[in-house]
């Protein structure tokens, strides 16, 4: 996979390879998607893995370790669903690779507003979105067209539930 551009990840970390996975090909996925989520996470995020507009893939060899799942909601607007990786695999920041290469994607494809969610338990992937420039949105704030981050238009296209907090940072 081509480099996105100024601001983006220097490269894949030693002995993985970053490749797009299209089509059937997503299927390969499967398998760590399993491990890393449990009850309607898991069936929304394999119903994802099918629609999402990318899937950005850390492959071992030829096994896939790590994954993330990006779409655009509107031509200015990309949206991390899931990035997860396998149980071997975490802690070695994989998370953040794939989640700077998500951002170096959008940048290149013209997204000016970038949001995931996570549960407001999850402290490790909320940690990992500060790092990198989000922040919590506040259902109250303006739109991100009026200078907020607000995105009471684009709320229902991610399927947020209730007990997850929806992130934010502009490019």
């Amino acid at each position: 996979m081509a480099q996105h551009g100024a601001g983006g990840p220097a490269g894949p970390p030693a002995g993985l390879r970053l490749v797009p996975l299209e089509g059937e090909e997503r299927e390969r996925a499967l398998g760590i998607l399993k491990e890393s989520f449990v009850g309607i996470y898991r069936w929304h995020a394999k119903r994802t893995l099918q629609h999402a507009d990318r899937v950005h893939a850390l492959l071992l060899g030829e096994e896939v370790v790590a994954a993330a799942l990006l779409h655009r909601l509107a031509p200015e607007v990309g949206y991390v669903y899931y990035i997860f990786v396998g149980k071997d695999h975490r802690r070695k920041g994989l998370a953040g690779f794939l989640l700077d290469d998500a951002l170096a994607f959008f940048r290149t494809e013209g997204a000016q507003i970038i949001y995931a969610a996570a549960e407001v338990d999850n402290s490790p992937s909320i940690a990992l979105f500060r790092s990198r420039g989000f922040r919590e949105v506040a259902r109250e704030e303006p739109g991100f067209r009026e200078g907020g981050l607000g995105a009471w238009g684009l709320r229902s296209k991610m399927t947020l539930v209730s007990g997850e907090v929806l992130l934010g940072r502009r490019l």
